[in-house]
């Protein structure tokens, strides 16, 4: 009988830990083979806990024993939040994996604000097992959005512009080193030649690509459709809109324009102290394809869009620089292109 009660104080115990843990959240911090994770609690009295951590493989089987593991530890009546900071595509395997899984939120953080959170923190040392800590501690405290798999269409819209952009890029170079080759004093007839021929077979890569995209597009009416009312702003042209939605996976997890250009790395850094004020620039802290893909587009709407380029010269004016300005229309055209697509509207000039 003495068994029994004690056995029903320790259940009861339990139990009651239980019901004082308002969140449970796990760190990882991934890397190309493998990842560490961190499990922690906060509870009603607002103290954390560390109730353990582990080094798990990153492929199929090790997501499979990650789960096990989390299973084992976590709390049933409350959903279990994973926080994974972004490591260029390797974090992509587990975030598909635990997306599937019932019970689960997983949110996705960039590499810099993890990091100055964990300054925040007076933390110094850094090693795999620290990091995912400082993800657990960080995914208590923070309401974090949740991370949403991409469409499988607009992943391969991604895949495919990403693509292209690196061959543009590669074309740009080599355009380069032809232009010393051709300039040298006794230039080689041999190298310039093979030169030649490279721009040759990437134009060639460029062309196929730009065509299996359109191709992708035409047999989808509802995407051709919605990347028309993009594609009505002046400067946007069609692998512009392609690229913007396919990065941002069709505004999906956007529910405002400030979001946007934050993930976009173009929200403002002001810096001021007292009566010290620095110069105001944007952040450069996201998504460097989109920036990229804006940046033609907003030279062609400064010149052409009656209405942006009234708003570049105002806003190039006020501050001296026609740099900023573009950057300015660049804001313009991203908030632009997502009220379009929410609104399923086409653009209308001087509207």
């Amino acid at each position: 009988m003495g068994g029994f009660r004690k056995k029903n104080s320790i259940n009861q115990k339990l139990f009651t830990m239980e019901k004082n843990i308002i969140k449970q959240n796990i760190g990882v911090d991934i890397s190309k083979n493998d990842f560490k994770v961190a499990f922690s609690t906060i509870g009603s009295d607002l103290q954390k806990k560390v109730l353990g951590s582990r080094t798990f493989t990153n492929n199929l089987k090790g997501c499979q024993e990650f789960l096990q593991w989390s299973n084992a530890k976590k709390n049933g009546h409350l959903d279990l939040h994973v926080t994974v900071e972004a490591t260029g595509v390797y974090h992509e395997h587990l975030c598909y994996f635990l997306c599937k899984q019932q019970g689960i939120k997983v949110h996705v953080v960039l590499p810099n604000l993890s990091k100055k959170y964990g300054q925040s923190l007076g933390i110094k040392s850094k090693t795999d097992k620290i990091d995912a800590q400082i993800l657990a501690q960080m995914g208590l405290e923070r309401e974090l959005i949740a991370w949403q798999p991409i469409n499988k269409d607009l992943l391969f819209l991604k895949q495919m512009t990403r693509e292209r952009e690196a061959l543009v890029e590669s074309k740009s170079a080599v355009n380069n080193r032809l232009h010393a080759y051709t300039h040298q004093g006794q230039p080689n007839t041999s190298s310039v030649n093979r030169t030649k021929k490279y721009l040759i077979f990437l134009d060639k890569q460029i062309l196929q690509i730009e065509q299996e995209i359109k191709s992708f597009i035409e047999g989808d009416e509802n995407l051709k459709t919605k990347l028309s009312y993009l594609t009505s702003i002046p400067g946007v042209g069609f692998i512009t809109a392609v690229t913007i939605v396919s990065e941002t996976g069709g505004f999906e997890s956007f529910t405002n324009i400030k979001q946007l250009t934050s993930y976009a790395g173009m929200d403002v850094r002001v810096r001021e102290s007292g009566t010290w004020k620095g110069k105001s620039k944007i952040s450069k802290k996201g998504n460097s394809h989109i920036r990229k893909s804006l940046y033609m587009a907003a030279l062609t709407a400064s010149k052409y869009a009656t209405t942006l380029q009234g708003f570049y010269d105002r806003i190039s004016t006020k501050k001296g620089s026609k740099m900023v300005g573009i950057v300015a229309i660049q804001r313009k055209l991203l908030g632009l292109m997502f009220s379009l697509w929410k609104n399923e509207q086409m653009y209308v000039q001087n509207a």
